[in-house]
Parts: structure tokens; sequence; C-alpha cells
């Protein structure tokens, strides 16, 4: 399990990462994590979409803006449930065999219990990958360099933190 929640952190700040040269992208920041660098990552996903929405379209054609809209939701839900999975409780239920997760839950007067097993969260890591090589490929392709195949370039932003 240990392994597999590592795995999950490292795909997780990757697309992190990522999130905060697209974020700078788009609102013109010079370096990513200047611009309130306290805030979540839901928070610049969020921000992000105000910033895409400012764009015009002749810019960043409306296909393309749907779908890093879509990228950006899945992203958010990822996020989500990487909260649950590292900032629970591990309980191993006998009676499921399974794990429980519990966690307390901002503004609500019980905690959040959920029923996981080990594949859930390597499932997830899986997915912070995918959405790792699409975010990296449509940066690049809008405000970096795309990259060579034929030299084993692979694409990239040209903010650098």
């Amino acid at each position: 399990m240990a392994l597999s929640l590592g795995m999950l952190v490292q795909r997780a700040a990757e697309v992190e990462y990522i999130l905060h040269g697209l974020y700078a992208h788009l609102g013109g920041v010079e370096r990513p994590y200047t611009d309130k660098p306290h805030e979540t990552v839901t928070h610049f996903i969020t921000k992000a979409k105000t910033r895409l929405a400012a764009i015009p379209d002749e810019r960043i054609p409306a296909q393309a803006r749907s779908a890093l809209l879509y990228d950006l939701d899945l992203c958010t839900a990822g996020f989500n449930e990487r909260n649950r999975f590292v900032r629970s409780c591990w309980v191993y239920d006998e009676e499921v065999h399974g794990w429980r997760t519990v966690k307390g839950t901002k503004g609500l007067n019980r905690p959040e219990i959920g029923l996981v097993s080990s594949e859930d969260v390597w499932d997830l890591a899986d997915e912070f990958a995918r959405l790792r090589e699409k975010l990296v490929a449509w940066d690049a392709h809008f405000f970096g360099m795309p990259g060579d195949p034929s030299l084993d370039e692979p694409p990239a932003s040209s903010k650098r933190l």
C-alpha cells in the first residue's frame, strides 16, 4: 500500500507542477508559484478556468479550450480523491476484507468514511500519469515547444520555476 500511495503522491505532484506553469501562462505571470503560492491546487484549477475564458478564441480554439476544461475537471476530481487517500486514516476491515478510510470534513459534524482497495490508488496514480501527458502536450502546443519525435525530443513548456 505504501508503494502505491508514494506513486500517487509523486504523479499528483507532477500534475500540480504542470498546472502551476499552465496557470502562469494563462495569466501572463512570469514565473509559476509566484502568484498566490499558498493556495491549494484546486484554487489554481478554478482560476485557470477563469483565465482561459478571458483568452480570445483566435489564440486558443474552442475545441482545444473545451478539451482543457474537461481535463481540468478531471484534475479537480483527481486531487479531491488524492486528498481522501493521503489525508485519511486507513483501517483494515476484516468483515469486508478491504480498507476503510476515515477523514474529517470541513463544515460537517461527521467524518467521511469510504471503502477502498489498493487498486483504487494505483488507478488514480495511472490517471494522474495520463493527465500529466495530456497537460504537457496542451501546454507545449499553445505556450511552449512541441518537441520532435524524430529526434526523441519531448514536448516542453516554456515556463520554468
